[in-house]
Parts: C-alpha cells; sequence; structure tokens
C-alpha cells in the first residue's frame, strides 16, 4: 500500500506488466513504466474532465449530449 499522494511504480512478474498504485487504487497499467505512467495521465485527465462536465453540468453551464 502506497502513502497518501506518493505515485508507486510496480511491476507484475506473472503478467510482465508495471502498473501504478495511486492512494492504494490501480489506476495506471502498461507493458513499460513508461506505458503505465501514460495510462495513468490518461486516467486523471479523464477523471477531471469529467468533475468539471459535472460540475459545469450542475451550474446549467453545459448542455447534455
Amino acid at each position: 500500500m502506497s502513502a497518501k499522494g506518493k505515485i508507486n511504480l510496480e511491476f507484475d512478474r506473472e503478467t510482465q506488466e508495471h502498473y501504478i498504485i495511486w492512494e492504494p487504487v490501480v489506476i495506471g497499467i502498461g507493458k513499460t513504466r513508461h506505458e503505465a505512467l501514460e495510462d495513468l495521465r490518461m486516467a486523471a485527465h479523464l477523471g477531471v474532465d469529467t468533475l468539471i462536465d459535472l460540475k459545469l453540468k450542475g451550474i446549467g453551464k453545459r448542455k447534455e449530449n
């Protein structure tokens, strides 16, 4: 388990994949550390975009699709 706010890069010998643990949710995975970090970046961007969209919808500034 990681310390709060710390990003840990780990390697799973069985799957041969790198993965990210952050507070302690696994949210990045890839065959290399770079791929795992890029996956983490994409997940973080999606999370931020989703939260902002929900806030905008809540204040009536974003139209529903």
